[in-house]
């Protein structure tokens, strides 16, 4: 008779009390055995009766969107409480298509087009085929004829509680990505992660993040995306090397399988599913001066006039914590947001804006969504009932060090929601653009909100609702759409603009930082942006804020940001003229980079890529995290090692030309250069036609009549239909042909070649 894992652990050693999901001590595992006759409802949903080993009943319920996305939900014959997946997917993906239905007594096959999903009856396995290749199948690996990691089923709880979980097979060659803004390595394979938004405290050198997006991408030609706002856990060939498991702290497992030929058309589905961003204006591209906090009016005014005395490039001042009346955090250990504006040391503060904007400077502000006790706001969202109660009927407060006195505006119920929103946008009325939502990863578990839901459900969906409230605020005032946040969750990828979050000012800092912003482009946030030099920790010295610097300035998003001052003056005359060259250079490349951000709005694809996004088939690439690209075309190498006189860096198939020395390289391999302070190394394709600005700017708050010019490495040919995005953000279509160049677009063109030749060393 063969062993079953529920509640028979072969030897006493096999259960572990450590962070595993399968072999846990103190747990059984009830896991699906027999299918059922399935029926079909109204809706086109096939429900199949599964019964476990336990002989426990449950449903599993599949629903074709259409021939790529399969929705799964599996759950117990009485359905579980939990938050709707309906608040954050799109209401498309909650429509069915009806497939063909076919059972026998071993086999159910359900076909939609060239998409077919079977169900095994009697030694219950899922598994997906598109066409004639399998893309998917649930666990069945047995060792000691036990199961080792079973496909579906249930983790049972001494109290009774119990977690489902899903196993697929992992075949050798496959490669994962995704899982939110994880500072580890890109490519998930043999690793664990959590998917529950944290405040990381400063430190992006372990998993905690706080950009959490249960979504996992592989080149074997699926994604999976874990619906649920619960905490749930991967594990990605970690405890067995040729499985992988996803469990959500709740009896039910919600999911989209969804399939497509590259990791480019994954990341297209999965950004369907939770929404497509908007574009924002073209000046977001610019770069932002920041420091936690310029203190007054004068000080910030006296940074603009510095920047442009040092012919410093520039477009957005930030106002960080210190516009408010009251500073917070050393009374709660944790900031809070009244909306009560400074007038001492901050008078005037619309005729500053309105001053700062006619010189072409925008400004953004910190905000938080947490309310401190005894002032005006949080009396009247008391007194109106806006604050988030406990499940025991007292306020719900954000705990931090022991102190528990601060409120949080409960976002689910409308009129709270308008309330906080309508605060919102009297910040940006005063001529402020841009917000940077801050914080809102530290709702309670007890915590209980308007729409019935506590803090289980509601920790990582508040997130959402924060976001949205901003970004509705920040288009309702200003007419264009963008968020400076540092929490994520799903549907927040809809509203463009994030930064890592609180980093640390180290090189080790630097490269984790790096690998958040590739690991959390999968999830399809389009831009990005570090706190250049790092945020916290011993202050940068020149170096490192120099690399950081090379680095930061051809990253999607820059803002330069830190506890200290990050102006580059501080750092030396080197400083300044790395940071004036590095932003020039961004800002003849802003056509390039509008053009990449018009492309992520209309796909999804994040505008800063992994190189394995671009070259799945190439197994370096796949693994190569210390690089990254700029759309398709343009491959920066930031220098990460302290006092580093060489740099590796891995090209992959192609001519690519390096823009400092001129030179050409064959790709496909690894070239040794040598760098100065002065430079790192930034390629281009070869066959590439790159749109510059011809001339240096200031700001790009007016580029409409600015002449382009399109710089052409190499022999073109066979251009994609690319696009010119002008100051309404409306993009035109061109075409290049016998260096004469074709649009609409408001302004004159020129075409300069770059010849190919191979570099010889």
């Amino acid at each position: 008779m063969e062993e079953k894992i529920i509640n028979k652990p072969i030897n006493n050693w096999d259960y572990q009390d450590d962070d595993r999901i399968f072999y846990k001590h103190g747990m059984d595992y009830d896991f699906a055995e027999t299918a059922g006759e399935p029926t079909v409802d109204p809706r086109n949903v096939v429900h199949v009766p599964v019964t476990l080993v336990s002989g426990k009943e449950c449903v599993l319920s599949i629903a074709f969107v259409n021939a790529k996305v399969v929705k799964i939900h599996f759950d117990t014959a009485v359905a579980n409480a939990e938050l709707p997946d309906s608040n954050y997917i799109e209401p498309a993906f909650e429509r069915f298509i009806a497939p063909t239905v076919d059972a026998d007594a071993k086999t159910i096959t359900l076909t939609c087009k060239m998409t077919h999903v079977e169900i095994a009856r009697q030694d219950f396995c899922l598994q997906a085929f598109v066409g004639a290749k399998r893309v998917f199948k649930t666990s069945t690996k047995k060792i000691s004829r036990q199961f080792v990691t079973p496909g579906l089923g249930q983790r049972v709880h001494e109290n009774g509680d119990r977690d489902a979980f899903l196993s697929w097979d992992i075949d050798n060659g496959d490669a994962f990505y995704g899982l939110g803004e994880k500072f580890g390595r890109v490519e998930k394979s043999q690793t664990r992660s959590v998917s529950w938004a944290m405040d990381a405290d400063g430190s992006n050198s372990t998993d905690l993040a706080y950009k959490d997006y249960p979504v996992l991408l592989s080149t074997a030609g699926f994604g999976l995306m874990l619906a649920t706002a619960r905490r749930n856990k991967w594990d990605i060939g970690n405890f067995c090397y040729s499985s992988a498991t996803v469990m959500s702290e709740s009896p039910i497992l919600n999911a989209y399988l969804f399939f497509g030929k590259t990791l480019k058309d994954l990341i297209g589905t999965e950004s369907q599913i939770v929404g497509r961003p908007g574009m924002p204006a073209p000046w977001t591209l610019g770069v932002w001066y920041s420091r936690c906090a310029y203190q007054n009016r004068n000080e910030f005014l006296q940074v603009a006039k510095d920047l442009k005395a040092h012919d410093l490039p520039f477009d957005m001042l930030h106002n960080d914590v210190a516009w408010g009346k009251n500073y917070w955090y050393p009374k709660y250990w944790v900031d809070c947001c009244d909306f009560e504006w400074d007038d001492k040391d901050w008078p005037e503060p619309k005729q500053m804006y309105q001053e700062l904007w006619d010189e072409g400077i925008g400004t953004s502000i910190w905000l938080n969504p947490y309310l401190p006790p005894n002032t005006d706001a949080y009396r009247e969202a008391e007194q109106k009932g806006y604050l988030v109660k406990t499940t025991s009927g007292g306020v719900a407060h954000v705990t931090r060090r022991l102190v528990s006195d601060v409120g949080i505006p409960d976002l689910t119920n409308p009129n709270a929601y308008n309330w906080w929103k309508e605060h919102v946008k009297g910040l940006l009325k005063l001529g402020i653009r841009v917000v940077k939502p801050d914080y809102t990863d530290r709702i309670p578990d007890n915590a209980l909100f308007a729409n019935g839901y506590t803090g289980v459900d509601m920790h990582n969906m508040y997130i959402n609702l924060y976001i949205k409230a901003c970004y509705e605020a920040t288009e309702e005032v200003q007419g264009t759409g963008l968020v400076w946040k540092r929490p994520g969750f799903l549907g927040t990828t809809k509203y463009p603009g994030t930064w890592s979050g609180d980093v640390e000012s180290t090189f080790e800092g630097m490269r984790f930082t790096l690998r958040g912003a590739l690991s959390v482009g999968f999830a399809g946030e389009v831009l990005w942006s570090s706190d250049i030099s790092g945020f916290k920790g011993k202050d940068p010295d020149p170096e490192l804020y120099i690399r950081w610097s090379q680095m930061g300035l051809l990253c999607s998003l820059a803002r330069y940001h830190g506890v200290s001052p990050r102006e580059p003056w501080y750092f030396g005359d080197k400083a300044v003229d790395v940071v004036r060259r590095y932003s020039k250079l961004r800002y003849h490349l802003a056509p390039y980079y509008l053009q990449t951000l018009y492309e992520a709005t209309q796909t999804g694809l994040p505008v800063m890529r992994h190189l394995g996004l671009e070259y799945p088939d190439d197994r370096v690439a796949r693994q190569t995290d210390d690089e990254f690209l700029i759309g398709s075309d343009l491959l920066v190498a930031p220098v990460l090692e302290k006092g580093a006189t060489r740099r590796q860096v891995y090209l992959p198939a192609g001519d690519w030309y390096e823009l400092h020395s001129g030179r050409w390289y064959t790709g496909r391999t690894v070239v040794d250069l040598p760098v100065t302070l002065d430079d790192i190394p930034v390629f281009v394709k070869a066959g590439s036609a790159i749109p510059t600005f011809k001339h240096d700017l200031p700001n790009l708050k007016h580029i409409d009549g600015e002449p382009i010019e399109f710089v052409e490495f190499g022999e073109v040919t066979g251009q994609p239909e690319n696009f010119l995005v002008d100051d309404a953000r409306k993009a035109h279509r061109y075409t290049i042909q016998d260096n004469q160049v074709t649009s609409d677009y408001p302004a004159s063109f020129t075409v300069r070649k770059i010849t190919a030749r191979r570099h010889a060393e």
